[in-house]
């Protein structure tokens, strides 16, 4: 699209189609909280196939089956991205402000024999970037955020040692928000807009784990694709009298499809030095096919564009070793986790790259039935240019997420 003028009925379908446009790359990447406890976090998420995380119930559901008679474990991540925009004729580079977040994250579950059920609750997605209001980009955007939160309560059963499997519904609300300045091709003359959505959504999640041998788990999980039916209010401001019949607060509604995602993982143990650990992901973005937007006034064109996402495949990679410190574990990763959305797609709003991931952790048990776990993740936004006839630009960046998380079993 393109939005250095804004004339008629174009003014509020261009507005409140950025507001829409952008949630899809921010569920699928750079807001991505992908680790929902502290452990998980310093071995990079490579825990599918680990029981023994406390947090393994949110990844596989059947973890829960061979946890202790009961547990509770929460936390937080404090997550800064720090997002740069370069302008590929100048080569200036226009730095995104940080606005952090710090999204929680809490597991409960209790065990009966070889039944059990846990529940978790947290922030999947949190974040938000806020461009400078004088870049030549405020007419693309000025800030973001995006706030999801998910609640994922499940069953588990061991039916033989060797094997468990589990299940349950997941519970979603997002919200997200956006801001930008609109130009009149007047000089002097700018306008504004401020939009916010929400939607729920509703999937579930299955999950299998099998010991085939003494030192090796393996694990596999599927969460379910799930339909957000967002709908959004637009609120215009210093909007030109003569525009003002087709530039007017409104409200816009439009239907997201989010991916099946299938985990594929293994654990292996290395007697008396830690455990090795490889997660492969994979997510069908690729069934974002076209962007749909309908909007309540007649005065505006309801929108329909092709988005043609790719389905993506990640890896991940966790080693943890036992410390000469009795109780004391120190954890690493390594991921690469590709981003769906076509170079021709990129933007200021959506500033969505391929990421690698690095991960330093540690675990403590300070006494019987409770251990402390922190982790730091170095997430790289991969440098890439946009193809599309939007605002250009090159992107990259990074986002550090400190995260740390308190484990409380039977003593």
């Amino acid at each position: 699209m393109k939005l250095h003028t804004i004339a008629g009925s174009a003014a509020g379908m261009i507005a409140i189609a950025g507001l829409l446009t952008m949630a899809n790359p921010a569920w699928a990447g750079g807001y991505a909280q992908g680790f929902q406890g502290a452990g998980s976090a310093g071995v990079a998420g490579a825990v599918t196939g680990r029981p023994d995380i406390p947090e393994a119930g949110y990844y596989n559901p059947a973890g829960w089956a061979l946890q202790d008679e009961w547990g509770l474990s929460g936390g937080g991540s404090l997550i800064l991205p720090i997002v740069v925009h370069e302008d590929p004729q100048s080569g200036d580079r226009t730095q995104a402000e940080i606005d952090g977040a710090f999204p929680p994250f809490f597991h409960a579950f209790g065990r009966i024999g070889d039944f059990a059920g846990g529940l978790s609750l947290g922030v999947p997605y949190g974040a938000g970037l806020q461009w400078p209001e004088d870049w030549p980009g405020r007419f693309e955007v000025t800030s973001t955020s995006l706030e999801a939160y998910e609640a994922s309560p499940s069953v588990a059963w061991r039916p033989f040692d060797w094997l468990a499997i589990g299940g349950g519904p997941r519970f979603v609300w997002g919200r997200v928000s956006y801001e930008r300045f609109l130009d009149f091709a007047r000089p002097g003359e700018e306008g504004f807009v401020d939009l916010a959505a929400s939607a729920p959504g509703i999937g579930g999640q299955v999950g299998i784990w099998g010991r085939p041998h003494d030192l090796l788990s393996l694990g596999a999980s599927w969460r379910s694709g799930m339909t957000l039916e967002f709908e959004g209010v637009a609120e215009f401001e210093d909007i030109p009298e003569e525009m003002q019949q087709d530039a007017h607060d409104t409200v816009a509604r439009t239907d997201m499809v989010l991916p099946h995602r299938f985990a594929l993982g293994l654990a292996y143990e290395v007697a008396a030095v830690g455990i090795l650990s490889l997660d492969l992901e994979y997510s069908l973005w690729g069934a974002f096919e076209t962007f749909e937007v309908e909007f309540d006034s007649e005065e505006v064109d309801d929108i329909v564009e092709d988005r043609d996402w790719n389905n993506t495949f990640a890896m991940r990679f966790g080693a943890e070793y036992l410390a000469p410190v009795e109780g004391l574990s120190i954890r690493s990763g390594l991921a690469i986790d590709p981003s769906p959305a076509p170079q021709d797609t990129l933007s200021p709003a959506q500033p969505d790259t391929d990421r690698t991931i690095m991960s330093l952790g540690a675990g403590y048990i300070p006494a019987e039935g409770i251990a402390l776990d922190v982790a730091y993740n170095f997430i790289t936004l991969n440098r890439t240019a946009s193809t599309g006839d939007d605002f250009g630009g090159i992107y990259d960046g990074q986002i550090h997420v400190f995260s740390v998380g308190l484990q409380v079993t039977p003593r």
